[in-house]
């Protein structure tokens, strides 16, 4: 008698669950602190990073401080030098992310520097707008400054602005959040 053939399905590698590992609790706590440690170090850097270019970016305008042809041109570089401290300000003490807990007790001076960082920003933008609005409307005249330097406060609010929001885009909550829905399993 011929032998009896048996055919089987085809799966894909992935379909199967013989190679895959299922992490208990404390793996997983384990991991999620891993890459909590590993976000924390990443943004420390990014902190250190974008703090640092509008403070260097303010060189540009320290010449024209102390040797201003002019009182407009002089204004207009004290605002580029106080909107580039304010970015840098904004980059390195500004918090991430709100006091959501209330952990820190409310006192007159945390109220004030709570108004103080929602105050900043659109400050800060504003003066960029102005910069801006001067950048366009320079004159050709005899001037220790260059015109484009009045872009640079708008480039780093910029740049600075899109580095906090792509270190916030990174949130583990919700990693915790699916590590004990999966409990007992």
């Amino acid at each position: 008698m011929a032998a009896v053939r048996l055919r089987k399905a085809f799966r894909y590698p992935e379909d199967s669950d013989e190679g895959r590992e299922e992490l208990d609790e404390e793996e997983q706590e384990q991991l999620i602190e891993q890459l909590q440690r590993q976000n924390d170090a990443r943004n420390a850097q990014y902190h250190i990073i974008f703090t640092s270019i509008p403070l260097l970016s303010t060189i540009a305008f320290l010449p024209s401080v102390f040797a201003a042809s002019s009182l407009t041109e002089w204004l207009l570089s004290i605002l580029g030098v106080l909107s580039l401290l304010g970015t840098a300000y904004t980059m390195r003490l500004s918090p991430l992310h709100p006091d959501r807990k209330g952990k820190k007790p409310v006192t007159a001076e945390n109220e004030r520097i709570t108004r103080l960082h929602s105050a900043l920003l659109p400050v800060n933008g504003a003066v960029c707008l102005l910069l801006t609005a001067a950048y366009f409307f320079a004159g050709t005249g005899p001037s220790s400054i260059r015109p484009v330097l009045y872009l640079i406060p708008g480039a780093m609010l910029a740049a600075i602005l899109l580095a906090r929001d792509m270190m916030l885009s990174v949130d583990l909550s919700a990693l915790k959040n699916l590590q004990y829905e999966h409990k007992g399993a």
